[in-house]
């Protein structure tokens, strides 16, 4: 899944993807509330616009980043 997130966020201009291993990093798990994994976490301008936890799909997420930038834009 890892790779393919990380494909995905190329075809997005001016995003940065940051994989982090919470096992490594257990503060991260506190800080963002991240219980379980994999999560996947879009911010934008500084405000979480989507969690996605555990089962989600690459056209999934596509699709609602699609949407939100669709009303923002």
């Amino acid at each position: 899944m890892l790779p393919r997130l990380e494909e995905l966020s190329k075809e997005y201009e001016n995003s940065k993807f940051f994989p982090i291993d919470t096992k490594k990093n257990p503060e991260v798990s506190g800080e963002f509330l991240v219980f379980v994994t994999p999560v996947l976490i879009i911010y934008y301008d500084g405000i979480e616009i989507m969690k996605k936890v555990r089962f989600f799909s690459i056209s999934e997420i596509k699709s609602e980043i699609e949407k939100f930038l669709e009303k923002i834009l």
